[in-house]
């Protein structure tokens, strides 16, 4: 069955992916159509402004589709405006001391209890994603493209979910 969700991607836009994966997340247990969130042109310009990194298509599409939430998806990160903004200097903290740094063309997508982090790297309209974590030597590449970043989310968070709200209420 997963194989089948996966062949939905196939083929489409940078945005058609992201639009394909917020309605995989709608599911009715991660989110509902109306927890899906988007920002309007304003907050966007801020998050833009907010790092030195070009604003990638996929990522604009993303955060003007669901920038300011999506229900339970990607619950306890910061990834949604306004915890958005302030992540690339928390990055940036985080990296502190272990000779690593972010370059002008990375930009800091999502923080997770202020040990991890997650950034897109290099120009395109949709950018590779790297992943840090405090104990790493080093970031390392954890997907070809941010859609596929996203993909690889919306498929955990949405499994996980299912599988929660179906657990008994013990009395």
């Amino acid at each position: 069955m997963e194989r089948a969700r996966d062949d939905v991607l196939v083929g489409l836009s940078p945005e058609e992916r992201v639009r394909a994966c917020l309605g995989m997340v709608s599911d009715g247990t991660t989110a509902s159509d109306d927890d899906i969130q988007g920002l309007g042109g304003d907050l966007i310009q801020q998050v833009d402004d907010d790092q030195p990194a070009p604003l990638a298509f996929a990522y604009r599409c993303f955060l003007e589709l669901a920038g300011a939430g999506a229900g339970r998806f990607l619950q306890g990160c910061d990834v949604f405006h306004p915890h958005v903004l302030g992540l690339r200097r928390a990055a940036e903290e985080l990296l502190a001391g272990t000779g690593l740094a972010l370059t002008g063309e990375d930009r800091v997508i999502l923080m997770h209890q202020g040990t991890q982090f997650d950034f897109l790297r290099g120009a395109g309209e949709d950018p590779e994603v790297w992943s840090y974590c405090e104990d790493d030597t080093a970031p390392t590449r954890s997907h070809a493209r941010f859609t596929d970043w996203l993909f690889a989310n919306v498929q955990e968070q949405t499994h996980a979910w299912a599988h929660l709200a179906y657990w008994p209420k013990i009395s």
